[in-house]
């Protein structure tokens, strides 16, 4: 008798480049499906392993550093080690789907070897500024955030991911801008053919 098998699907990207939306849906069109946000494991506010930036007096979120990624690799682990809905049966076709959402997502190595499936939304600049001056994080960006923080530390992680030519050939890289309809129902048909 063995446990279901998971599907783990990781979605990463630019910032507002639609990652947590795609990943909701995913989870409402799934059937067995759970879903994970990394945004859930930024440190405390007031952990001392923040590094600050001192001229925008404002900690840098930007960083593999700011999540803990110990508790959420843990958390990932319990749950594929777990046997879901009590289903022992080892010949069932359904698969458990494990969604991940995340920024940073595949730069931690220990949880982007878990992911059977690895989409990367990008977005241009322009783009990405559009969407974020709209949006109210908690704590909220400051002045100049975008600019000197943002968009410098995605530019970074994304050459690093091109850099590593064995990660790069494992992630599917997805135009951000185009409509959250499109987007979703393109990666749907992909997973669901997969899965079949």
């Amino acid at each position: 008798m063995s446990t279901k098998k998971w599907f783990v699907l990781g979605i990463s990207g630019a910032t507002c480049s639609g990652k947590t939306s795609l990943a909701n849906r995913l989870h409402k069109e799934l059937e067995n499906s759970v879903v994970i946000h990394q945004d859930n494991y930024f440190l405390p506010i007031d952990d001392p392993r923040h590094i600050k930036i001192e001229e925008l007096n404002h900690f840098n979120w930007e960083l593999i550093t700011s999540v803990d990624w110990d508790k959420l690799h843990s958390d990932v682990l319990k749950l594929i080690e777990s046997t879901p809905n009590g289903n022992t049966c080892s010949d069932t076709i359904d698969k458990n789907i494990l969604i991940l959402d995340g920024f940073l997502l595949f730069k931690c190595k220990v949880i982007s070897d878990l992911c059977n499936r690895k989409y990367f939304l990008t977005l241009t600049k322009e783009q990405c500024w559009e969407r974020r001056k709209g949006r109210v994080y908690n704590p909220p960006d400051v002045p100049g955030y975008f600019e000197k923080v943002v968009w410098p530390e995605y530019l970074k992680h994304i050459d690093e991911l091109m850099k590593d030519k064995n990660l790069c050939k494992t992630i599917k890289f997805v135009d951000g801008s185009k409509s959250k309809e499109e987007i979703f129902q393109t990666i749907f048909a992909e997973i669901k053919k997969l899965l079949s």
